[in-house]
């Protein structure tokens, strides 16, 4: 955390994160997006006051999340979409699809992700075959997944990162610790991005962050397991230096066949 964000209040933080990564000379984000970004509610004030967003002096400080990126508010449409601008707009390639204009942030999941973070599984697992649950088969509630982060911070061992792109829930990745104390440096590892933001660095960021998670708390081993025949995501691992183990031989029964199981880990150290 740097100076600037010691300055405004801790829930500001990840909207700040995600000014400081933009890239865009003009950012419109609806409130929706604001709050996801965040993983909170704005205040009452931000719905009712167009004069919180075009504030820029103390003793409040949520506008540093923009401003410390050279971001000001430009216009205010209120429980719609707020409109930022670079002040010194920047010269940069963009591609055809736009791709080069995104921004996005990793955060840990807050109490208000519950009911978007099942949204999220269940679209993640209605796209793909190469996780263990099909759509609709966990059974998740919001009740649940809170007394779950409940359980969490108490062990301070297992969490859930979330990837916030240009405000839209886009990936996760959980670590679930160990209560034994002679396996208290392992962390499983399980993962996944929807599609529509696949190849755009989601999971890399993902596994980086989740790196620098692990290291805070003294885990220095993580593990996954990754289908056989998901050449992609065997691929992805390799390239973040986890080391294939052994194999759970038709572990998994997929449709009407049985897929081995790839055991995958990677022992971590500090830089």
């Amino acid at each position: 955390m740097n100076n600037m964000s010691k300055k405004m209040e801790k829930k500001y933080i990840p909207l700040a994160t995600f000014f400081q990564s933009a890239t865009q000379n003009e950012i419109i984000l609806t409130f929706e997006a604001l709050e996801n970004i965040m993983g909170q509610a704005l205040p009452n004030a931000a719905y009712l006051n167009m004069s919180w967003w075009k504030k820029t002096k103390p003793p409040l400080t949520h506008f540093l999340a923009w401003t410390n990126a050279d971001y000001h508010v430009i216009d205010v449409k209120l429980g719609s979409a707020i409109t930022f601008s670079r002040l010194n707009p920047v010269e940069h390639n963009e591609t055809e699809d736009g791709k080069g204009a995104n921004a996005f942030v990793i955060r840990s999941i807050e109490t208000e992700d519950a009911r978007p973070y099942i949204n999220l599984l269940e679209e993640i697992y209605s796209e793909t075959d190469y996780l263990p649950y099909e759509a609709g088969t966990r059974q998740l509630t919001v009740q649940g997944i809170r007394k779950m982060m409940g359980e969490w911070r108490k062990t301070k061992n297992s969490t859930v990162l979330l990837c916030i792109f240009n405000g839209e829930f886009a990936g996760f990745l959980s670590l679930t610790g160990n209560e034994a104390s002679r396996r208290s440096h392992i962390a499983t590892v399980e993962f996944g991005v929807k599609q529509n933001f696949q190849r755009q660095g989601v999971a890399t960021a993902l596994a980086q962050a989740a790196e620098k998670w692990a290291l805070d708390r003294h885990i220095t081993r993580l593990e996954c397991t990754v289908f056989a025949n998901n050449d992609v995501a065997r691929a992805f691992c390799d390239k973040m230096a986890y080391n294939e183990e052994g194999t759970r031989t038709q572990a998994i029964q997929l449709n009407d066949t049985f897929v081995d199981e790839i055991f995958m880990s990677k022992w971590l150290q500090h830089a």
